[in-house]
């Protein structure tokens, strides 16, 4: 169903990007860091719905957090393309880890017209989900 991926460079992440852009009608966008607004700020005429969760694709939480569903345009993916990447997941002594990007915390994912996202992001955790039927 899904397959865990790294997008750690720059290059990589703008290669995704271009193979999302293609296939996206939408992306549900959740505030995690309910002050880092920068993706939203600019797209609310692409902002078709709004809800607050504790549920979405890839994680399950006590904290309610608010989730957008933004139409696909250019423009989302022009502000989508300023970031160096979603996050970074690394290897140290100790095991994996996440590094923060510019990107923040938040999570993201970009739908077809399936109901499963083509893919997905647990942003803190490091964790970038495609669908196995994808090819990156």
């Amino acid at each position: 169903m899904y397959r865990s991926i790294n997008l750690n460079e720059h290059n990589e992440y703008l290669k995704m990007l271009k193979v999302l852009e293609q296939r996206t009608k939408y992306v549900e966008y959740v505030l995690v860091d309910e002050d880092d607004t920068r993706l939203i700020n600019n797209l609310q005429d692409c902002i078709f719905a709004q809800k607050n969760v504790n549920k979405w694709w890839g994680t399950e939480s006590s904290q309610r957090c608010r989730l957008y569903k933004i139409k696909a345009s250019p423009k989302l993916f022009s502000q989508l393309k300023r970031f160096s990447t979603f996050c970074e997941l690394k290897t140290g002594d100790w095991g994996d880890y996440t590094e923060s990007t510019d990107f923040g915390i938040n999570d993201i994912a970009f739908f077809d017209d399936k109901t499963e996202p083509i893919l997905f992001t647990t942003t803190h955790e490091g964790y970038i989900e495609l669908r196995d039927d994808i090819n990156s």
